[in-house]
């Protein structure tokens, strides 16, 4: 049975032992050993690889002279990096209209991009199967990767972009597509034929997730406009009407009146959607005590709908929210009760969503939805919410933001003391604020034009954090 931790008022882990600090530090350094070794390894072959390819020569990867019939794009990781990543599918599409487009992603994350028109087949595989030593041994593995490798190779892909990481810059090679694109500086040396130079998050590189994605569509031929930088998400129709019977069922005061279209804005009372974990570092999350107090205001002063979102194991989190809400507070806990796609449609109908630095909070900025995005240890300016209708709030303290995308966002002095620093009645301001203008969110297919940079460390200002 796994070590418990403790807890402390805030819902934040105690300062760990040294023995297990100790531990920690060693199967960083194990891993980081084998990863080196590995790498080495591959990129011998991927040398030999650009030795073999110096006698050929490629056509330019533009759309007068490449004609692509098929185009693989891999991003084998977190829902929010995925969700982001469609701006790069959306822009292939544009400049590629004829070829058919597959998505490889997770299969925790694939659903998200569900209802994508762009996107001809969606195939998933879990590299995580590999991380421990005895999956070598394991037939379902060898089997499930030799399923992967022979549907990749029956598609005969003649473009294939590695978004992010050393598993999809091996991906893109073993799919047998005649060229690849990706980043030099992150997967193996001379697997991409078409390399583009650097590689995601390099210091002193200020660039959002969103531009990294750019940076490889430009590579693969397209011509960017101000429009491609918005992830757009499309949201399924029966998602949607699942999410409607949910919360009728649940509370039948929230409004959703047939003769309203169900449309945001439109309500009496406002729904308001709260995502309070995150999956990938306790420092991203906002303190218990500060849900709590931001739902007891929101519930007193606007009046709403409080709908908190989540996956089953986030219950305890959910649970010790409510149990510190004052008076009558009524909310819903959905937690565990949506998939994917029925989160993306909750978001779409919401009047406001508020949440810490997550993938569902890159889900509501991609549906257009009117978003409260907390921000702690990461920094907006990187990976933040790209949505006109996103404010950021963060206190800017000078530890701030210290996190590093290859880890947990865990904070090394267990005090969390940036997220501490926004207050409930900071946010609570600035969704009462919100909720006064609310009015009909846009389409996804009908975002308006991207608006001038915003400055994330003001949270007075609503727009990009880029």
């Amino acid at each position: 049975m796994a070590e418990r931790e403790e807890l402390d008022e805030y819902g934040y882990p105690l300062r760990p032992p040294a023995r297990r600090r100790l531990r920690k530090l060693l199967i960083q350094i194990s891993k980081r050993t084998l990863l080196t070794t590995i790498y080495l390894a591959l990129s011998s072959y991927g040398l030999l690889l650009r030795c073999a390819r110096l006698a050929r020569r490629h056509e330019p990867l533009d759309p007068q002279r490449f004609r692509p019939r098929r185009i693989l794009v891999i991003r084998l990781d977190l829902i929010g990096d995925l969700v982001l990543s469609l701006t790069l599918v959306h822009a292939l599409k544009r400049t590629y209209p004829e070829a058919e487009i597959d998505l490889l992603a997770m299969p925790s994350t694939a659903p998200i991009a569900g209802a994508d028109p762009d996107l001809a087949q969606i195939i998933t595989y879990d590299p995580n199967i590999w991380r421990r030593p005895q999956a070598l041994v394991r037939g379902r593995n060898w089997r499930e990767a030799a399923a992967l490798l022979s549907r990749l190779r029956t598609r005969h892909y003649d473009l294939a972009v590695s978004v992010f990481g050393p598993w999809a810059a091996l991906l893109s090679l073993l799919s047998g597509a005649r060229r690849r694109v990706g980043f030099a500086g992150e997967g193996y040396a001379g697997f991409m034929t078409d390399p583009v130079p650097g590689r995601h998050w390099q210091p002193g590189d200020r660039r959002h997730e969103v531009d990294y994605c750019l940076e490889l569509a430009r590579a693969a031929g397209v011509s960017l406009q101000p429009e491609d930088r918005f992830p757009r998400l499309h949201v399924d129709p029966e998602a949607r009407l699942e999410v409607e019977r949910l919360l009728k069922r649940l509370d039948p005061a929230i409004d959703l009146d047939d003769e309203q279209e169900h449309v945001a804005g439109s309500r009496a009372r406002p729904l308001v959607v709260c995502h309070v974990a995150s999956h990938n570092g306790y420092a991203k999350r906002w303190p218990i005590p500060y849900w709590a107090r931001l739902l007891t205001g929101l519930a007193r002063e606007a009046q709403a709908h409080l709908v908190l979102t989540g996956a089953r194991g986030d219950l305890p989190l959910i649970l010790a929210i409510l149990q510190r809400l004052e008076g009558s507070t009524s909310v819903l806990n959905l937690a565990g009760q949506t998939n994917l796609p029925q989160l993306a449609a909750l978001m779409q109908m919401a009047d406001l969503v508020i949440s810490g630095d997550s993938g569902p909070m890159h889900i509501a900025a991609a549906t257009g939805t009117p978003l409260i995005a907390i921000h702690g240890p990461t920094d907006p300016a990187l990976s933040g919410p790209v949505s006109p209708q996103a404010t950021i709030v963060r206190s800017g303290i000078w530890c701030s933001p210290c996190y590093d995308a290859r880890s947990p966002a865990d904070c090394r002095f267990h005090t969390v003391q940036c997220m501490k620093e926004v207050s409930p009645e900071q946010v609570l301001t600035l969704a009462l604020r919100r909720l006064q203008k609310r009015q009909p969110a846009p389409s996804a297919a009908a975002r308006p034009a991207m608006p001038p940079p915003s400055n994330p460390a003001n949270p007075e200002q609503p727009g990009q954090s880029h």
